[in-house]
């Protein structure tokens, strides 16, 4: 008999061991979500680590921390004054459009009477440049090993051939919760790693007395430019015209500059979508030009639809069912946003009951039609296959015929489904991908053997709603995990670090060679994109990925051996009289109702196939348009497809849901793909917090808070079988304790209308 062992890991910690990269916090219990939800401040404090995409923590808040300080004392006072640490907080970007995206979003009516800036609060936003020199953006050679040679391929990074310069948005810090979401949802901000690089070079000194003089320009390390804005510089006036500035106006960026690794990435993205392809045509064209790698998933949501939107996709958004909630928010923000005329049109539509696909279609059909009649047209669509956290998959071949007779692109999240189980680029314009999950697949590790990964995300999109991922290492038998390892690390960091975490955060934007939008799309996005992937992030993630396949076969495994046991306690199998129904239903492709839409039927038809044994793998292939080295990573040759890591389940009441949840022997936060399995009551942190219209508008779709979603992970079976059997019991006990009491107030009920009481209309309803 497998034991059941409670999760030993503290309130708030990351996955061991807390290096500087973590990304995870553990968030035990029902109530502990919730508490986080609220903002509860208590709780606040106890949080060690953070995703890095909800706030600048660890090594970005320390770099944060230095430059206010810096700012404040080496800068004239003049122009600088009041900034300090204690006052005031910032956000650094390595793109210049942060400031009037900045502006913009501390200005909009989306925010909450309580954090919108006035016009004149806007000036309280403060923009400042800085430079850094000579950056130490070098290799690291194999096995972490500073005294070995490094590869001759990244003998071009040299430290003293870099400047990176950086955008800080500084905010009063009473002003926080009106900024800080341009930081979170669409994902531009800074990565740790390169925090990590830039964190020595601010010091005291860092600016020189005679910085113009040969000497001082070669020991220059940092430079704080002699320029400054303010947000109100880049608010428009009432006649619609910019004030001052625009992005033009603000010093021009650098980027970050791309190693060999950013070329083996996209090779391997696109090495990865030939495996097995629906359409072998369409797979040969694909070539690495096609792809575009992010900071983070949002990032690259992010940066598509602006390229959409310039391409001259100016129509509306629309978005079929569940998606990821910070592509809702950032969603949400284009409302009211565009313009006819003097007439305010629709910038988002949300078709979000997609359950019954042919009636949704038939919804979208009317849609665009209603618009092309008004002489109008759908600016580009948007869908998870299948989605986050329902699972629900639609029917892509329907929706491109839509989309083809009404000339609207198609733009396909695939993170939950994933590259090497399905294959939608025969009917995407655009696939878009969260680098961060399954792809990537470490947390913080350090010259530890196992791998351990997690991510955890934390979006307070709008200010009330914070969401965040959590876990915590075990170390697997060897016999699990032995195949998964990469036989070369290959990574770059700063060389004063002695630590190397594995953790990385990344996005991509995957051009379907079969659109007719492909030729635009290409252009437009070669022109807007600019790498600001740092070479430490982009080497650590080709490291990961390394293992991508075998730890997919793993998860798609557990994930679906998890979800037959759970759907068995839906059924009557597990009901009677005794035993009330425990699960009310169990969202997976496999459990999902092929008829009407839904479900299986719909994800299979796009689901990879093993190749017949003997047959040519597509990436040796000759007829190929950029033939690229066969795909040499962990378990390709054994790799089968399946329905991936996620899974959530319905429970007929929340009572039942927490007694579930609250003795589920995980750790518990948002995340999928990480090497340990997940849970978390999604809905409920995001939705429950808001007003009873925004409830009541998730719910009618299935974002229900009765509902726990379930990253599965790469434990042994029987353990995962244990520790959910476990769980199901309490739940069992929490069911019979409510009919029980349900029954017991029908008795009452009954026995006040026999006694001559007359029930309340509220009661009988009940």
């Amino acid at each position: 008999m497998t034991v059941v062992k409670p999760i030993t890991t503290p309130l708030g910690q990351s996955l061991p061991p807390h290096g500087p990269h973590a990304i995870t916090t553990h968030l035990p219990g029902w109530n502990t979500a919730l508490r986080l939800r609220d903002g509860d401040p208590e709780l606040g404090k106890q949080l060690k680590s953070m995703y890095p995409r909800f706030t600048p923590l660890s090594l970005v808040k320390d770099l944060c921390t230095k430059l206010l300080t810096h700012l404040s004392s080496t800068v004239s006072p003049d122009s600088d004054s009041g900034i300090s640490p204690s006052t005031h907080g910032c956000l650094p970007f390595s793109t210049p459009d942060a400031f009037p995206l900045s502006a913009a979003y501390c200005v909009s009516h989306h925010r909450p009477d309580e954090h919108r800036f006035s016009d004149v609060d806007a000036s309280a936003l403060q923009f400042r440049v800085v430079d850094f020199f000579n950056v130490p953006i070098i290799p690291i050679p194999p096995n972490n090993n500073p005294s070995a040679t490094a590869d001759a391929d990244d003998a071009a990074l040299t430290a003293a051939e870099i400047k990176i310069r950086l955008y800080l948005v500084i905010y009063p810090l009473d002003k926080a919760k009106g900024v800080k979401g341009i930081w979170t949802d669409p994902g531009i901000g800074i990565s740790t790693r390169l925090a990590e690089v830039l964190l020595p070079l601010v010091d005291a000194d860092a600016v020189r007395e005679n910085p113009e003089s040969e000497q001082g320009q070669s020991q220059m390390k940092m430079k704080v430019l002699d320029w400054a804005a303010t947000g109100r510089d880049f608010l428009p006036t009432t006649t619609g015209s910019t004030t001052t500035l625009t992005e033009k106006d603000v010093p021009p960026p650098t980027y970050l500059p791309e190693s060999d690794a950013h070329d083996k990435l996209r090779e391997r993205i696109v090495a990865l979508c030939r495996r097995d392809p629906l359409d072998p045509e369409i797979a040969a064209r694909l070539t690495p030009k096609d792809v575009f790698l992010y900071t983070t998933g949002m990032a690259a949501v992010f940066r598509l639809h602006e390229a959409l939107v310039k391409a001259g996709r100016r129509g509306p958004v629309v978005a079929l069912g569940a998606v990821f909630h910070s592509t809702f928010h950032l969603f949400e923000e284009l409302e009211g946003g565009q313009r006819e005329g003097e007439e305010k049109v629709e910038a988002f539509k949300h078709f979000g009951n997609c359950e019954d696909s042919d009636k949704v279609m038939g919804e979208l059909e009317e849609y665009a039609k209603q618009l092309k009649e008004k002489g109008r047209g759908i600016g580009y669509l948007f869908v998870e296959f299948p989605s986050n956290p329902l699972l629900v998959s639609v029917d892509l071949g329907r929706l491109r015929k839509i989309a083809d007779e009404y000339d609207f692109p198609v733009v396909i999240d695939e993170t939950v489904g994933s590259f090497c189980n399905i294959d939608v680029l025969p009917v995407a314009d655009v696939v878009v991908t969260s680098l961060t999950k399954t792809f990537s697949g470490f947390a913080d590790v350090s010259h530890l053997p196992p791998f351990p990964f997690f991510f955890f995300f934390f979006s307070p999109f709008p200010f009330s709603r914070l969401h965040t991922f959590s876990g915590t290492a075990v170390w697997p038998s060897p016999c699990i995990f032995s195949p998964f390892f990469p036989s070369k690390v290959g990574t770059y960091a700063n060389t004063t670090s002695t630590r190397y975490g594995k953790k990385v955060m990344a996005g991509s934007i995957l051009l379907s060679p079969s659109s007719r939008y492909h030729s635009l799309l290409l252009s437009t996005l070669t022109i807007t994109h600019n790498n600001t992937l740092s070479p430490p992030d982009a080497s650590r993630l080709l490291s990961n990925s390394q293992s991508y396949l075998s730890r997919s076969a793993t998860h798609n495994l557990n994930a679906q051996m998890l979800a037959s046991l759970l759907h068995t306690y839906s059924t009557t199998t597990h009901q009677s009289e005794q035993s009330p129904r425990v699960i009310s239903r169990v969202l997976y492709p496999t459990t999902m109702s092929s008829s009407p839409g839904g479900g299986k039927n719909y994800y299979l038809h796009y689901m990879r196939s093993p190749p017949p044994s003997g047959s040519t793998p597509p990436s040796s292939s000759p007829s190929l348009a950029t033939p690229l080295a066969e795909l040499d990573l962990d378990g390709n040759e054994s790799f089968t497809p399946g329905f991936g890591c996620l899974l959530s389940i319905d429970f007929p009441s929340k009572r039942i849901a927490r007694a579930f949840y609250d003795n589920l022997h995980v750790h518990q936060g948002p995340h999928l793909g990480a090497h340990l399995t997940l849970a978390l009551p999604f809905n409920d942190l995001l939705w429950g917090g808001g007003d009873e219209q925004t409830k009541r508008y998730h719910a009618g779709y299935g974002a229900v808070g009765e509902q726990v979603r379930v990253s599965v992970g790469l434990e042994e079976w029987e353990e995962l079988k244990a520790v959910f059997e476990y769980a199901l019991g309490k739940a069992g006990e929490a069911a019979r304790e409510e009919a029980a009491g349900e029954e017991e107030a029908e008795k009452g009920e009954e026995s006040k209308v026999e006694g001559g009481e007359v029930p309340r209309a509220e009661q009988v309803g009940r």
